[in-house]
């Protein structure tokens, strides 16, 4: 086998890569979904400095149950505001709560956070339109802050509320997205604050790099025929 063929079969290898890890990031299914939140910033004048945020998302009777673990470097990095998206937005009947059994708010000493629900309905600065913004107390007694983890149910009547619905990208807002999910974090060493999402590659980058293999893949096969 030539050298050119081989490489002609390498890109187009890669090429399918691409589309089946487009799709797989699209379809994948797992209860529970956990997102590690540690990519490089996409908002604010602020670089996060390390660490990272977990939600951990499983199903319950009746929705899925969120935790959110804050494992920053920053001591005084708290969250503020956490952005989801789900395929079955808008939900209908939905709440957020922390008085369910095996829920736990006593890292913000019982504050109950504010939860909003809607249809594209909330932008992360920067990027991404969200279907569900979870804003966090920013008192601060009761700041989810490093070393710290809350747990709260999120419980809708809409038939296919689960974990996997969370498997899904943010209408595009401009800038550097879409993505799955967005946590807001402030008190930064400057005293301001960033928005953090996770290291996954976005669907419209992967697009590209298929596409782009794709064509690699018929010009070489051109150049092969000649």
């Amino acid at each position: 086998m030539s050298p050119l063929t081989s490489l002609r079969k390498l890109a187009v290898s890669l090429a399918m890569f691409a589309v089946i890890a487009l799709g797989s990031a699209l379809t994948t299914k797992a209860d529970p979904v956990t997102f590690i939140l540690t990519g490089d910033d996409f908002s604010g004048p602020t670089a996060n400095t390390g660490g990272n945020i977990t939600v951990n998302i499983v199903n319950i009777s009746g929705g899925v149950r969120v935790t959110v673990t804050n494992n920053l470097v920053d001591p005084g990095a708290f969250v503020g505001s956490l952005y989801l998206n789900t395929t079955v937005a808008p939900l209908a009947n939905a709440i957020g709560t922390c008085g369910g059994i095996g829920d736990n708010c006593t890292a913000t000493n019982g504050q109950t956070m504010t939860f909003n629900f809607g249809s594209d309905a909330f932008q992360a600065d920067g990027d991404g339109i969200y279907d569900i913004l979870i804003d966090f107390s920013s008192a601060a007694a009761d700041r989810l802050t490093p070393g710290e983890a809350i747990t709260f149910d999120l419980l809708s009547s809409t038939a296919g509320f689960t974990s996997d619905s969370f498997l899904t990208f943010s209408v595009p807002g401009g800038g550097n997205g879409p993505f799955r999910i967005a946590v807001h974090i402030q008190s930064l060493p400057n005293g301001g604050s960033d928005f953090i999402t996770e290291t996954v590659p976005e669907p419209t980058s992967m697009v590209l790099l298929g596409t782009g293999l794709i064509g690699i893949a018929a010009g070489l096969r051109k150049r092969f025929r000649k």
